[in-house]
């Protein structure tokens, strides 16, 4: 029940959400004039099809792979926990030091509620763009960070700075890492651990698909330039959080944002080699 009233609350903020974003960054004229006609607002959805199975599928074998690679990773992972902390030191505990504790307010519904918003918006809003090219670029590019992701989390096992005191080995003079979010909104965690595990931290899929919506963004700014700086504004903020909460090491939001430069990169080429034409 408590999961089920979670997911309608994000789903239902998340609307409204697209309430606002779909006049102000796409233009109620635009939508208006595509969802008029029918018949071509169903070969738009026909042109994305096969890119949205591809990612469907990939998703999927995330899933069915979640406990697996866990315990593939366990036997045959660089456990790499303690090199990220011989790295960066306590860069984590030092940020959520610097951000007044009401930043919590601000960073956990954006972790949650703004990452949903971010990607799943463009989705809408492409459909409403003048070629299929962004949409396409952007399913394909969603679907390259997972596929990635699966690589990396099965051949790097690793914890996120919050564990780091718990581990044997672990440094005792390291700073605390604290946990806000499981601390202050531990139901949240119910939504989180249906899709991840707490050894997928590297790279941060979060900041790599964040980083990814903007890059898109970025490339059809001159079409939609007010959801450029929505999307970095939330990247940006998606990114921080992951460290703020003591989610994810600052090597993790780095590779994520390394990712997502190499999956649009592949998934342009992919769109360019489909063979299939830009015009809806």
């Amino acid at each position: 029940m408590l999961f089920a009233a979670l997911a309608t609350l994000v789903s239902g903020v998340t609307l409204a959400c697209f309430a606002v974003l779909l006049p102000a960054c796409v233009g109620l004229d635009r939508v208006r004039t595509v969802a008029a006609e029918r018949d071509r607002f169903r070969r738009r959805l026909r042109a994305v099809a096969p890119y949205v199975g591809g990612l469907g599928i990939v998703l999927l074998v995330n899933k069915g792979l979640l406990d697996r690679l866990e315990a593939f990773s366990r036997r045959y992972g660089v456990d790499a926990t303690a090199w990220f902390y011989a790295v960066e030191g306590d860069f984590v505990a030092s940020l959520q030091g610097a951000i007044p504790d009401w930043g919590l307010y601000y960073f956990a519904p954006v972790y949650v509620i703004g990452y949903v918003v971010l990607l799943a918006f463009p989705f809408v809003a492409y459909l409403f763009a003048g070629n299929a090219r962004p949409l396409k670029t952007l399913v394909a590019a969603y679907a390259v960070n997972y596929a990635a992701a699966i690589g990396c989390y099965a051949a790097v096992l690793a914890y996120g700075p919050r564990n780091y005191h718990r581990l044997p080995g672990a440094d005792p003079n390291a700073a605390r890492v604290e946990e806000p979010l499981l601390d202050s909104f531990r139901q949240v965690t119910q939504l989180t651990a249906r899709v991840n595990v707490e050894t997928n931290v590297f790279p941060s899929l979060h900041t790599a698909l964040s980083a990814t919506v903007l890059l898109v963004a970025v490339s059809t700014h001159e079409e939609f330039p007010r959801w450029t700086p929505v999307a970095a504004l939330l990247a940006g903020s998606i990114a921080v959080a992951t460290m703020y909460l003591g989610i994810h090491w600052a090597i993790d939001v780095v590779a994520g944002a390394a990712l997502a430069i190499g999956s649009v990169a592949v998934a342009n080429r992919i769109v360019t080699r489909s063979g299939g034409r830009d015009a809806w």
